[in-house]
């Protein structure tokens, strides 16, 4: 590993592909949720509410976003299944998993750049642009925790 791909190692995401930069931002994000002291899950953080319900609402895009892609050849949606509440001490594992569930199920689309994959509530969308997406989204939690 290179101070350019290992996680935190100051990689811009430009210098990375769209799996790779989102794997890196999820490695940085998952152990920022396993040294957050106890005391600090429940400090507020906009737009979530707390630091506790960001970490599970990023958990859940990450598991939905991969039934997404899991069942993007299907003619209807996925059948929706919710995240488990699993408590704050475990958010940061929980992150991690389900991040590399949508990281293979990404990576084992033959097409990315052109397969229109499902999503909650706005149908279907390009893969890459859901994934970039996703990207942004943990990338604006990360530098606000």
């Amino acid at each position: 590993m290179t101070s350019r791909t290992k996680p935190g190692g100051g990689e811009t995401g430009e210098d990375m592909s769209l799996p790779e930069a989102l794997a890196a931002e999820l490695t940085r994000i998952a152990e920022q949720y396993r040294r957050l002291p106890h005391s600090k899950f429940a400090l507020r953080l906009e737009p979530y509410g707390d630091r506790a319900r960001a970490g599970h609402w990023l958990a859940s895009q990450l598991t939905a976003l991969a039934q997404g892609i899991e069942s993007w050849d299907s003619p209807r949606p996925p059948v929706w299944r919710e995240l488990p509440v699993l408590g704050v001490f475990a958010l940061g594992d929980q992150i991690a998993v389900v991040g590399n569930d949508l990281l293979s199920a990404y990576r084992s689309l033959k097409d990315p750049h052109g397969i229109l994959v499902w999503t909650p509530g706005e149908g279907r969308v390009p893969a890459d642009e859901a994934m970039a997406a996703v990207l942004e989204s943990a990338t604006a939690l990360r530098l606000a925790l």
